[in-house]
């Protein structure tokens, strides 16, 4: 592999460790995080391990879901992702983060800490939807075969954080239509939509038709990117059904619990927001982080809600970047549920 490695945008909330480059046996030196459910929760899900059949059965009933992104990767051994914070209904489906640079460097794919973390999610709460996210950095045929043997049913594929010019996988859409010809239906495939285009991409008419190309190789599901704009969500939808992608679309949605980590989080990104609205974001970090939180989930709701009430889109999904932070979704969905059972 080159060492010419080009650090582009995170895809899907991800923050990246600077690291060495030595290979690893395995992962052992982190930890994993602990989980806590209900019996009541856990009963309510759906029979289907299909992620696509179960998006499926949901948008048919117009029945709005959500769904989570989770860090395998934790270095507080007393973390407890607390899903019974959630409220009766779980999310339909939980995702987990793939660190390429970092990952690629792991020689058995099983000892991949967000691999660990999904197989014990779907070895222990057997009806759970899982989905771990695989990145085209430092996959060749053979790993990619080692990861499709793992037989998850559901998978999310991103181009990933960082890129070498020699990865035998220069584009998702070639990593989807890869997975599709050896796993045929037996797994669902969502992959990134960008709704103010990918950040490497000069224009949005070329970023829709890399999402075309992902599409016609075989992709199931597509989740948004971070995005604070609700019209710009809304014209993204509008350009795929204009451009015949008629795949269900889930919003990726990011709920800031400081300010610190919004700026953060845009600068890495490049996703820009609004001045007016970032000046009210700071407005509220200066009066105190109950008052931030409050402002912010406020300001999300009404986000979601606006795309969520627009005509003739027909999105019913949700999915939380939620940095193992489960507080600020908790707020969210406490405020939507005012408004739309979820």
């Amino acid at each position: 592999m080159s060492s010419n490695i080009t650090n582009t945008t995170h895809l899907g909330a991800h923050f990246l460790p600077k690291i060495a480059t030595a290979p690893l046996e395995s992962a052992k030196c982190s930890y994993e995080p602990k989980f806590r459910f209900s019996e009541q929760q856990l009963r309510k899900y759906p029979k289907t391990q299909q992620l696509k059949i179960a998006v499926a059965e949901k948008i048919e009933k117009k029945e709005y879901f959500y769904g989570i992104e989770i860090l395998a990767r934790n270095h507080n051994p007393k973390l407890m992702l607390d899903y019974t914070k959630f409220g009766k209904m779980l999310p339909l489906f939980t995702s987990l983060v793939w660190l390429g640079l970092d990952y690629s460097r792991v020689t058995n794919v099983e000892e991949v800490e967000s691999i660990r973390v999904a197989k014990k999610l779907k070895d222990n709460q057997h009806e759970m939807l899982i989905a771990p996210h695989l990145s085209c950095y430092g996959l060749d045929t053979k790993r990619l075969k080692e990861f499709t043997e793992l037989n998850f049913t559901n998978i999310v594929i991103v181009r990933g954080d960082q890129y070498d010019n020699e990865q035998e996988f220069k584009y998702a859409s070639q990593l989807v239509a890869q997975i599709r010809r050896e796993c045929q239906d037996s797994i669902t495939i969502a992959v990134a939509g960008h709704p103010e285009g990918h950040p490497n991409i000069s224009t949005m008419q070329e970023d829709m038709k890399f999402l075309i190309e992902k599409i016609n190789g075989g992709a199931d599901l597509i989740i948004t990117q971070v995005c604070f704009k609700a019209q710009a969500l809304i014209d993204f939808i509008k350009s795929c059904r204009l451009h015949s992608i008629n795949i269900p679309i889930i919003l990726g949605i990011y709920v800031p619990d400081n300010i610190k980590s919004l700026q953060f989080l845009m600068e890495l990104t490049k996703i820009e927001m609004s001045e007016e609205d970032l000046q009210e974001y700071r407005y509220y970090a200066s009066k105190g982080t109950a008052e931030f939180r409050f402002f912010a989930a406020q300001k999300v709701t009404q986000m979601i809600l606006t795309v969520l009430n627009t005509k003739d889109i027909n999105i019913y999904g949700i999915h939380f970047f939620t940095m193992n932070k489960f507080g600020m979704v908790t707020k969210v969905l406490e405020e939507l549920r005012k408004y739309i059972k979820i």
